[in-house]
């Protein structure tokens, strides 16, 4: 279930964790990199299972915009939760 993003002002960052299936092995956490790069996020932290990830609130790129990236690309986000970082 994804949490609203909160208010921020446009120069600070946000920090997104997601939870995402299929997600276990080397091959498909690269890949998974590589698809939230592409969409100009900061990955943080990648591991089996989650990712986390900033962004400037400035940002166009939302957690639905990620959602819909992962599902494209054969993967379920469980849940994503951002927060002021």
């Amino acid at each position: 279930m994804a949490e609203p993003t909160p208010n921020t002002n446009p120069m600070q960052l946000i920090r997104y964790v997601l939870q995402i299936e299929p997600m276990q092995d080397a091959e498909s956490i690269g890949q998974v990199r590589q698809l939230l790069t592409g969409l100009g996020l900061l990955v943080d932290r990648i591991e089996a299972g989650e990712a986390e990830v900033t962004t400037a609130s400035s940002s166009t790129i939302g957690q639905d915009d990620m959602r819909h990236a992962l599902e494209e690309a054969g993967f379920t986000v469980l849940n994503a939760t951002a927060e002021n970082g």
